[in-house]
């Protein structure tokens, strides 16, 4: 990444407001009034013996702890508490990892903040068999799957085939709006093993997708018992669903004039 793409992704985290009350060389990103990223712009009384572009990013003491010993990159913040703050040298790392820092940052934040105000920031987790879903919760759902899958993506093809009654449905909110949304079939409806599909976020570039997916394959294995997973992805997402430990297991294929590949997660043994 660089800096302008830090600021931008970071300015793209809802509620977030941006200062500099340390002078030109930093800027503070906050939520609520809280520092959770400190951008260095170079120079100025802030300046370390290297001029490398860096951000403090505000974290866990062992999750600080845990990246510094994995990425040569991210070392002890030099000007801020170094058990909660790391400084992160964003140029020399990947996109997504950078990002998801921040954004680890920020609902680190979030979660300390009082509950009411919280739940602006903190998406809320649902999760319902078909037969528990109200009709404006079934509405909502396929509404929005409609408008992703079919209109979105230009695609002529039967969303309801008949598995969502024997599914379970997870999707996640953030004030009353649905951002990422997903189905947990068990074996021998859509595919033969346990699989998930219609995964879907609304607000992209934010965690919401990666959420969705690890609560789903826990309530694979919460309501289905899975040690393995099969789903059937996007050819292009291949990369996003490694990031939750799924492998290829399959050549390319067309689904729905798009090309897929299916995809397997198999429950570690540790």
């Amino acid at each position: 990444m660089n800096i302008e793409q830090v600021r931008e992704y970071t300015l793209s985290l809802y509620g977030v407001t941006e200062d500099q009350p340390f002078g030109d060389d930093i800027i503070t990103f906050r939520l609520e009034g809280k520092i959770f990223v400190c951008l260095w712009l170079g120079g100025g009384k802030h300046d370390m013996k290297n001029s490398e572009p860096r951000l403090a990013l505000k974290l866990c003491p062992g999750k600080n702890e845990e990246l510094r010993e994995k990425y040569a990159a991210v070392r002890p913040a030099w000007h801020w508490n170094k058990k909660h703050w790391s400084d992160v040298y964003y140029e020399q790392l990947e996109n997504a990892l950078v990002q998801e820092w921040i954004k680890e940052s920020y609902q680190l934040v979030a979660s300390k903040l009082p509950r009411a105000t919280r739940q602006k920031y903190q998406p809320v987790l649902h999760k319902k068999t078909f037969q528990e879903l109200t009709t404006d919760e079934l509405y909502a759902l396929l509404r929005v799957r409609s408008e992703v899958f079919v209109v979105e993506q230009n695609c002529v093809y039967q969303d309801m085939d008949g598995d969502d009654q024997k599914s379970v449905h997870l999707w996640l909110t953030l004030e009353d709006r649905i951002v990422a949304l997903a189905r947990v079939c068990p074996s021998g409806t859509h595919m033969k093993e346990i699989s998930i599909g219609r995964v879907i976020t609304t607000e992209r570039g934010k965690g919401y997708g990666k959420q969705i997916m690890l609560h789903s394959i826990d309530a694979a294995i919460e309501h289905f018992g899975a040690t393995l997973i099969d789903i059937e992805a996007q050819e292009y997402a291949k990369g996003f669903y490694e990031g939750v430990g799924f492998r290829q297991s399959s050549d390319t294929f067309m689904l729905d004039g798009i090309p897929h590949i299916k995809m397997t997660w198999i429950k570690s043994s540790l």
